[in-house]
C-alpha cells in the first residue's frame, strides 16, 4: 500500500469513526490499517479502545499483546540505560 492509498483509506475510516466513535469494528479496522502502515502507536490506541468497548474481543487482545512485545523489545534501551 502506498502513502496515498493509506491516506485515502484512513480519511474514510476517520470519517466513519467520527460518526460512530464507539464502533469497535471500525476502530479495529483502523488499527489494522495503522499497523500495516507501521504506525504502531496509533494502532495500539485503537486496539485498546476496542478492548475497552468489547472486553471479549480476542483479536484486539492479541494485537495489543503483540504490539506491547514489539515496544518492549524496541525501546528496552531507552528505559534501561
Amino acid at each position: 500500500m502506498d502513502q496515498q492509498e493509506f491516506e485515502i483509506k484512513l480519511a474514510e475510516l476517520d470519517s466513519k469513526i467520527e460518526a460512530a466513535p464507539n464502533d469497535a469494528a471500525l476502530l479495529m479496522e483502523r488499527g489494522k490499517l495503522y499497523q500495516k502502515a507501521g504506525v504502531n502507536d496509533k494502532a495500539l490506541n485503537d486496539y485498546v479502545k476496542v478492548q475497552t468497548l468489547d472486553p471479549s474481543n480476542l483479536e484486539a487482545r492479541e494485537h495489543i499483546k503483540m504490539l506491547r512485545e514489539i515496544f518492549a523489545f524496541r525501546y528496552m534501551d531507552y528505559y534501561n540505560p
